[in-house]
């Protein structure tokens, strides 16, 4: 499915390599970190804003990966997990779609970031001794969740990254190299 048939999505930018070498004392994977080139059009402070959003990270204009985040440090936070994982402790997700992102780019395909977003809401909350009026976000779980359901009713699958949810393994080679980065890891502890 390709991303011009999501009307509403925002484009956030591009996924590169940065050019800037690891330069810590910690054994890595990669020297090189991956980095976003974000888009001028955006928003002022859009990329930093709390707010509930669905993400698509798309190869060519085509979905490879439908995700969600609600953190505090808005899509850039969420971004900047994936595009360090190899030169800090990631979890197997984080790892694994850096890795897959690096392949592409490799292959001088374009990755690009897309979103769709949620402001927070009003609610009201019965405290103890009195009623309290707070913003907050709406599930960014949702969001992703009917973006899924819809994608798979469109495609008749989820996208091919989406691996947890398609109760797909990932690449044994992956995995291999993240057991390999965390005994290098683990060793430098000792």
């Amino acid at each position: 499915m390709k991303i011009n048939q999501i009307t509403d999505a925002i484009f956030i930018g591009r996924i590169v390599k940065s050019e800037k070498s690891y330069s810590g004392t910690k054994p890595v994977f990669y020297q090189n970190k991956l980095k976003i080139d974000y888009s001028n059009d955006l928003p002022k402070g859009l990329v930093d804003r709390h707010l509930s959003i669905v993400y698509f990270i798309c190869v060519n204009n085509t979905i490879y990966k439908i995700g969600q985040t609600s953190g505090k440090n808005g899509i850039r936070g969420c971004l900047n997990f994936y595009c360090s994982a190899g030169q800090d402790d990631p979890g197997p997700s984080r790892f694994t779609i850096n890795a897959l992102i690096r392949e592409c780019l490799s292959k001088n395909d374009s990755v690009e970031i897309y979103i769709k977003y949620l402001e927070p809401i009003e609610v009201e909350i019965s405290g103890i001794s009195k009623t309290h009026n707070v913003m907050v976000p709406i599930s960014a779980k949702c969001l992703e969740e009917v973006h899924l359901e819809e994608y798979r009713k469109i495609t008749g699958a989820n996208p091919s990254w989406n691996f947890q949810e398609s109760g797909e393994p990932v690449p044994s080679y992956i995995n291999e190299n993240l057991a390999t980065y965390r005994k290098m890891r683990a060793e430098a502890r000792k």
